[in-house]
């Protein structure tokens, strides 16, 4: 897409807008037709998931054969929400038409995310949603004052320390199965500390953690949920899946991912390469608050999105610092 040629900023635009809008109705379709929604976690919501297709079951649950975690999708939307939520506030960009399809596609991206009821979700995506929201109407005239500054600051601080609050009682009563609390999640962490320094250097593989876990530690099956996909953690999960030496290269890319997308927000003469970096950026904050307490495995057929964002901010690096001509 970007190569030493002059960059049309308008084929780059529809390009962003079809992925962005692309991969969240793949995901919204895998939540509709392929999830195995919660029967009871933080809202009554049974009656909308009985309305909802019962689809082809397509994951192995340790030998159960069931849907997609609903916090699988709410972490894949947490991902994508900002980077469509940026293209739908560029005034600069698609047009009206362009702008109101990111919009509905981001509307549509929260409503599902809502159903999945996945607290790290909720609040990666806040967080992510937020950047970019203060990107964009901080750059109004009244905000640079600083009464402006103060109000929205304030603003900002009360509704996520009330979100955070609700959510964390909720970690401290137990759900579904006791992974779903915090007392469940610190027994997780820990043996995925152990099955780490067991195998540094190589991993257990991808997809493999299960069953290495079941054969190192049969107990945390019983007293913690008798399938435990992943580490419910982005860092040991990439440590359990890729080894230290493939941890730290991911980690490179994150952080060559992460200056480039700080240059072009700070350096871009153009306001859509910079309000597109702060989505890419807002996207990537989602998602690793996400990966606080819960994951998507980076060797997971459900990683699509995250190499997909992780290669957008690659390239915005190379994004020219100029405005270009466009067609």
């Amino acid at each position: 897409v970007i190569g030493s040629d002059p960059i049309s900023v308008a084929r780059l635009r529809i390009q962003w807008l079809g992925l962005a809008v692309g991969m969240t109705l793949l995901v919204v379709l895998a939540a509709l037709f392929l999830t195995e929604w919660p029967q009871r976690k933080l809202l009554p919501l049974d009656g909308i998931y009985a309305v909802f297709p019962a689809g082809p079951r397509v994951v192995d649950h340790g030998g159960r054969i069931g849907g997609i975690g609903p916090n699988q999708i709410g972490g894949a939307l947490a991902l994508l929400a900002p980077l469509g939520l940026a293209l739908a506030l560029d005034e600069t960009g698609s047009g009206r038409s362009g702008r109101s399809l990111a919009a509905a596609t981001v509307a549509l991206a929260i409503t599902v995310l809502l159903l999945t009821q996945s607290r790290s979700a909720w609040v990666g995506a806040l967080l992510g949603l937020t950047l970019v929201g203060w990107w964009r109407v901080g750059r109004t005239a009244w905000l640079r004052r600083p009464l402006g500054r103060t109000v929205l600051h304030v603003a900002l601080g009360l509704g996520l320390a009330l979100l955070v609050a609700v959510i964390t009682s909720t970690w401290l009563a137990p759900l579904d199965s006791t992974s779903d609390t915090l007392t469940g999640r610190l027994r997780i962490w820990t043996t995925s500390v152990l099955l780490i320094g067991e195998y540094l250097y190589t991993g257990v593989v991808p997809g493999q953690f299960p069953l290495v876990l079941k054969a190192a530690f049969p107990d945390v099956g019983a007293t913690v949920a008798p399938h435990i996909p992943h580490a419910h953690n982005f860092v040991l999960q990439a440590l359990l899946d890729l080894g230290l030496p493939g941890s730290v290269l991911l980690g490179l890319l994150i952080a060559l991912a992460l200056r480039g997308l700080i240059l072009t927000a700070r350096d871009s003469k153009d306001s859509s390469f910079q309000l597109l970096a702060v989505g890419l950026a807002g996207s990537l904050l989602a998602f690793f608050v996400y990966g606080l307490t819960d994951t998507i495995a980076p060797g997971a057929r459900g990683g699509l999105p995250f190499w997909l964002v992780l290669g957008l901010a690659l390239a915005s690096g190379r994004l020219p610092r100029e405005t270009q001509v466009t067609e």
